[in-house]
């Protein structure tokens, strides 16, 4: 019979291929997964600004609503009007973008807390502004929803690239920490 023996040398080179195969393929999915959270945040992301965009929308109808049954400060306007223009002229998951949101929050919160001093009593109540309310009251509350999702998006995000093996290459790969939302936002209390 044949000597079936194989040199040293051969065996350490499988075994070296082996090894960088278990390597390529431990970075490939760790680098997949990384897309697929990357992405996850970034789906939520949006979904907090279509939930700002609609916020946004109601504008017209909120000053429609000032212009039939209330007279308010001019300041109240230029307020929530600078929160929305700062707001849509800011592109991206930024920082700033997070300020905006949280400034656009507070002027709807001053304009909902006049509307609600001014009138208190549901039944005497104009029915555009009980219909604005429960648009604005449930706007609110999608953006909370939103904003919940998406930081736990960012979380698992920001946990995965900061986890070995993948700490070693992320940065490498363009995987940097995301932003969160600021859970302290006195709008949503």
């Amino acid at each position: 019979m044949g000597d079936l023996r194989l040199s040293k040398g051969l065996i350490a080179g499988i075994i070296a291929v082996v090894a960088v195969l278990i390597v390529v393929m431990m970075v490939v999915l760790a680098y997949n997964d990384m897309v697929s959270k990357d992405q996850v945040v970034q789906s939520h992301c949006s979904d907090v600004e279509v939930a700002y965009q609609r916020k946004i929308e109601l504008i017209p109808t909120m000053f429609q609503i000032v212009n039939m049954t209330m007279d308010f400060e001019y300041n109240l306007y230029v307020n929530v009007t600078e929160a929305r223009n700062i707001w849509q002229s800011l592109s991206g998951n930024s920082e700033a973008k997070m300020n905006a949101s949280v400034q656009l929050d507070v002027s709807f919160a001053a304009f909902v807390n006049a509307v609600q001093e001014a009138y208190p009593n549901p039944t005497t109540t104009p029915a555009a502004i009980m219909t604005f309310m429960d648009q604005y009251e449930s706007t609110t509350n999608q953006i909370a929803s939103e904003r919940k999702f998406y930081n736990d998006a960012v979380r698992e995000y920001n946990t995965a690239i900061r986890k070995f093996p993948n700490v070693l290459f992320s940065g490498a790969f363009g995987f940097d920490e995301a932003l969160y939302y600021d859970q302290d936002n006195p709008a949503f209390e």
